[in-house]
């Protein structure tokens, strides 16, 4: 009968409440003005550094992108980038968003 003794803590030793959990203060998490001003890549007139930002591009493609674009003038829209050796019009597709030709209004940054 007398098997097993349990040490129980009394009802009445209270403790305060715990503070609740706080995460530390983290700068990485929280948009800077370089981050909000950034916007859509310009092909127009992005360097090869910007228009390596975009999926699928590297230095090679930018350069190309740069090369085709002195060489036929301005794009008029995303889709005739895949006439860009190593362009596909899948790449393009999936740049809605990150790229833009610019337009009158709104000639975008970069």
């Amino acid at each position: 009968m007398w098997g097993a003794l349990f040490l129980i803590a009394p009802i009445w030793q209270f403790r305060a409440p715990a503070a609740p959990y706080q995460p530390p203060a983290s700068t990485q998490d929280e948009p800077t003005q370089a981050d909000d001003a950034a916007g859509p890549v310009n092909v127009n007139t992005a360097d090869a550094e910007a228009l390596a930002e975009l999926p699928g591009i590297g230095p090679a493609k930018a350069a190309a992108i740069i090369a085709y674009r002195e060489e036929h003038g301005p794009f008029a829209s995303l889709a005739e980038l895949d006439e860009v050796k190593g362009i596909s019009a899948r790449m393009t597709e999936s740049w809605a968003g990150l790229a833009t030709v610019g337009t009158q209004e709104s000639p975008g940054t970069k």
